[in-house]
Formats: structure tokens, sequence, C-alpha cells
């Protein structure tokens, strides 16, 4: 969630990864060719063909390439709509010269083409996708895993009047008489959701993840991205490019309070001007973002990408999920380009040492916490018993999706230890119950002291088995509205949602275990906990309060962002990205004295 569903590699080990990565040269002016049109219009049309990230056809959309524009695509909000909700579109009517109305199958909206303005007074529902995924369902945060459903979405205000100004970034929005249309990746970056629909063009073919997010959990295809590696970017499409991107995290980014251009008042002056005014880091990565040379563009975004380092959620390098062939000249080439850029901007921005630090001193508390959990229990053991304390180890919110969606259709037995032995969440009901059924056992504690993050479905299972709440709180940093998503949850697991998940109670003082390493849903749940009234032990979490969304560049390359989507709060309504202070705090040579803690949390339950 939060990673969703999200990447899987430990956020510190990507963070680190990418680290260790970025050059310059100097930017030439290429002519944009004359756009070959026997029509004398100002644009010509072309047909491209659609298809999911695994090559499954999905039709065609008719694209336009105005003369002023030639290498970049618009679309119009109709065929749009038709590609990312199948059998659905926007009905347009034009109210006045340069005015339109759009409503789509959930909400409405206008366009004024002449200020380049997109409005709604509920942009969420115009652009929800969410009834694919469960009939009725609005615009919110959902990986689908069959374990729980949504059920309601309480929003404080009920709405809010959304006015987006792409004239303000010179990204002009056209139309005829039949239709509105927008540059594609424009587009693209205002529908993208919280189960990752999401669309994105290469210059030749659109792709599109009607499956969301668990179509992209290995990024996007290497024959996707391959049309794109080529040395030089068009001239229109690097200064589209910069505006689009400009636009995007400007306005649709989540804000997590920790970014080192957030300092520099991103969202008062927009990512422009941020990047101006930090300085020759700044400077530097604004001419690499905005160079033709393509190896110079890719290392802007992995130093946009460290000036917007929010710990593990933001990756604007747009070779983390981008499938780059690694024994290429290209990825080659590109790297030198990187490296010699990445000492560079070091000299320019010594400050940005500090954020690697945190990351670094991270990883090592991570594998010295998996050292002393290792002397203490075994190798990868997740159920230890010592006395009347259970410490289950629970490293992901993360569970081997296909095993129980298998299940859930009646096409599979239900998941096992046996037969899924890396499934955390298969792990953890193996340890409730053991522990409920053993008579000595009276304290249970769920160690997520090294756990990265995962599925916020997850942590909605965890969160009704502990306090029998399955609420997600969030924001939304563009409208400023207070969410509360409620889920039903099969607390049995047997397959069905029914009176019968009720009666399901454990006779266990729960408490649980964090360390800056719990990150993502590793925060989010101890926020959850601690409003609840369940102990925590150990330091202060290690923060990581945003959803995050794979997003398309306007070229065709993906970068992911902690989005406005979602922001988690507690039941205050703050941000919990400064992490989560433990009801107790422990030494980390405590972390796995079981009797110490033990009393701790007999202690708690018996007040």
């Amino acid at each position: 969630m939060i990673m969703p569903k999200h990447l899987h590699l430990h956020p510190l080990l990507c963070q680190l990864i990418a680290l260790f990565v970025l050059s310059a040269c100097s930017i030439d002016d290429n002519p944009v060719p004359e756009p070959v049109n026997p029509d004398q219009k100002d644009y010509v049309e072309r047909m491209a063909p659609v298809v999911t990230p695994n090559g499954e056809s999905q039709g065609t959309v008719m694209l336009r390439f105005y003369n002023d524009m030639p290498n970049v695509a618009y679309v119009s909000i109709s065929d749009f709509q038709r590609i990312m909700y199948p059998g659905t579109t926007v009905q347009v009517t034009k109210t006045a010269d340069n005015q339109y109305a759009l409503t789509s199958p959930c909400g409405s909206a206008t366009v004024d083409v002449a200020k380049d303005v997109f409005e709604s007074d509920d942009y969420e529902a115009f652009t929800n996708m969410m009834g694919m995924v469960q009939p009725g369902m609005p615009n919110t945060v959902y990986d689908a895993l069959p374990i729980i459903r949504w059920k309601s979405l309480e929003k404080t205000p009920q709405q809010v009047h959304v006015a987006l100004d792409y004239g303000k970034f010179d990204i002009d929005l056209r139309a005829d008489d039949a239709n509105v249309y927008f540059p594609f990746a424009t587009i693209a970056d205002l529908y993208i959701d919280g189960y990752m629909h999401m669309a994105c063009f290469n210059g030749q073919t659109v792709m599109v993840a009607p499956n969301g997010a668990y179509s992209l959990d290995d990024g996007y295809p290497q024959q996707f991205i391959a049309p794109i590696l080529n040395e030089t970017r068009t001239a229109d499409m690097a200064d589209f490019a910069y505006k689009n991107l400009c636009f995007t995290l400007t306005n649709l980014f989540g804000y997590p309070g920790r970014t080192l251009l957030e300092n520099k008042g991103l969202k008062e002056k927009g990512l422009d001007q941020a990047l101006l005014d930090y300085g020759q880091a700044g400077q530097m990565t604004r001419e690499l973002l905005k160079s033709q040379n393509m190896y110079e563009y890719i290392a802007g975004t992995t130093t946009l990408g460290y000036l917007l380092n929010d710990g593990g959620h933001t990756y604007t390098d747009v070779t983390v999920i981008s499938q780059i062939d690694k024994e290429s000249t290209f990825w080659s080439e590109m790297n030198a380009v990187k490296n010699a850029k990445r000492k560079e901007f070091d000299t320019y921005c010594p400050e940005y040492a500090g954020v690697e630090q945190v990351l670094i001193d991270q990883y090592r508390l991570h594998a010295l916490l998996n050292e002393k959990r290792t002397e203490k229990m075994g190798a990868g053991v997740k159920y230890y018993k010592e006395g009347e304390t259970v410490y289950c180890w629970f490293d992901s919110f993360l569970c081997d999706d296909s095993g129980w969606r298998k299940f859930y259709k009646g096409e599979g037995l239900k998941p096992t230890v046996a037969d899924y032995p890396d499934d955390w969440l298969v792990a953890l009901t193996d340890a409730l119950e053991k522990a409920e059924n053993d008579p000595e056992v009276k304290n249970f504690v769920l160690d997520i002291s090294t756990n990265g993050g995962g599925s916020s479905d997850v942590v909605m299972f965890v969160t009704s088995i502990f306090s029998n709440k399955a609420d997600f709180l969030y924001e939304n940093t563009l409208t400023g509205q207070k969410m509360k998503c409620s889920y039903d949850v099969d607390r049995n697991l047997d397959g069905k949602f029914d009176e019968k998940d009720a009666e399901v109670k454990y006779d266990l003082n729960f408490a649980l275990l964090i360390s800056p390493c719990s990150f993502s849903c590793g925060n989010m749940l101890p926020a959850l906990l601690k409003d609840y009234g369940i102990p925590l032990l150990g330091q202060r979490s290690g923060g990581g309060s945003c959803c995050v969304l794979y997003n398309p560049s306007a070229d065709g390359f993906g970068y992911r962002y902690s989005t406005h989507r979602g922001r988690l709060n507690n039941q205050k309504g703050e941000n919990i990205d400064a992490g989560i202070v433990p009801t107790y705090e422990l030494d980390y040579n405590d972390y796995f004295n079981i009797q110490k803690v033990a009393q701790l949390v007999e202690g708690y339950y018996a007040h």
C-alpha cells in the first residue's frame, strides 16, 4: 500500500540498488519533422493496437497527432474511457464556444479548451473504474484479495470542487464539435487508481492493465519498452514530457512530508520552480529531464528520485519498473551517463548523503534484527513459543494471491503451510490456530520489525483479527478530503462472508513488535492497532504513509510515486509518515528477550 500488491523487493534494497547508478551532455536542437498531412488538417490520426502486459489484444484506439506536436499522442476522452473500462464511454456535450460537459458512468466534469482547465465536483467518481473489481465500489483503495471485500466509504467533506489548470503548465487540451482530446499521458495520469488500472503509450502500442497491479508486479514488459530505447528524443516529446511530469508531481504527488523538494516549496511553487530554487542539484536535474538525449533524460529521472526520496515508495527513475535488457549496449551507455551524473549530483547536493545514510542504517538494522532473531529462534522460524508467549514472525503483507483466488473460486483447496510455505498470511493463520489451541499460551506477539510492506488488504485482515475493526483511514492531498473506507473480512477464511466470521475470537493478549524497518504497511498496521488499544513494542516505525501508483511517462516508460489518492492517517486525521511511537520502547538487544516482552504485554493487559 502502500506498497501495493505492489513491488516486492524490500524497499530498502530497492532504494540502495538505485543509489549506485547516474551524466551530462549538450542538448541538440533537432528540428521537428514536417508532418505528412495530405488532407491539410491540423492533425493526422492513426489507429494504435491496445494490448495487456501479457500481450493479449484489447482491440485498437484512434490517436491524434497535431501538426505542432507531431510526436505527442492525443486521445479523445470517450475513446480513453472505452479502453480503460470496456463497455463504457464518456458522453461529450458542447455547451458553448470552447466549453464542454463530460459525463462518465459514475460522474461528471467540464472542460474549457481555451483556458485548458478540467473541473469536477468529484473527479474520483468521474474516473472511477472500480466497478470492474467489485460492482458498485467507489474509487478507493483495494487490492481485491478475496479475503476481504469493500463495504463502505465515508468522505469528509462529501464533495470538493477541483479545477485542474493544465494551461498553467502549458499543456494544451483540444476539441472538435464531437469530442475533447487530452494528451494521452495527461489523461492516463488522471485515471490511474488504487487498483493500478493504467494505460501507457510507447509511440506504437497502447498497453492497458485491466487487472491492476497484478499485471505489473514485474515491471513493464521488455517488448513494450524496446521501441523507446533510442539515443535521442524528439524536441516536442522532450518538451511535453517535462511539462506533463511537472503537472503530475505538483498536483498529484502525495506529499508524505520528508522529501528534499517538499522543503523547497514543491506544493506551493510547483516542480519546475522548486527545481530552479534548489540550486545546482535541482537545476541540473531540470536540464536533464528536458534533454533530448535519452541517457541524460533517464539520468534526470534518477536524480529527481533522490530529491523526492521518501524512504522507499517513490522511484521516478524510469529504469526501476521498465524492463531494459541489462546486457544491451543501451543499458551500458545509459549507466555510464547515470553514474557520471550521480557523482556530479553528489557535489551539488551534500545533504542527500544524510537521506542515503538513513537508508543504509535501516538496511544494517534489518540485517541485525534478522541475525538476533535467528540466534534466538532459528533461521526462518515463523512460530516460536517460550512459556506463555508466542512470537509470530510476519515479514511481509503479501500472500500467494493465486492460491487464495483458486480457493475462493472453488478451483482449489484452502492454502496450507504444507502447500504454501512462503505465504505469510498462511503462516499467520497457522500461528494463531496453534496459539489458541495451546492452553499454555496467553501472549501473541506479531513481529513485523523487519516488514517492509505489501498489501493493505492483508493489513485489514490482521486488524480485524486483532481488534475486530477493518477501516482504512486516509486523505486525498489534492482535495483535502478525509476518508474512512471499511471492509468486510472473511475472518475464518472459509471462502464466505457470513455470520460465522463474527464468531472468530482469540483469547490472546495481542502485541506488535516494530522498528524503523517497519515500513509502508509495516507502518500502517501499528498506526491502526495503537489507536485500537493494542500495545506496540520496540522502536518508532519507519513511516511510508502514501499509497503508491505505477505511472506512465509521456514517452512510454514507467515510474512509481507516492500518490495524492491515499496518504494514510491515524484516527486523529494526522499523517503517519513520521512513524508510530511504541507503547513500550525496547533496546534492540531486548527485541527477542521473551521474558521481558511477556512482562510488558501482561502488564499492559493487567490494567
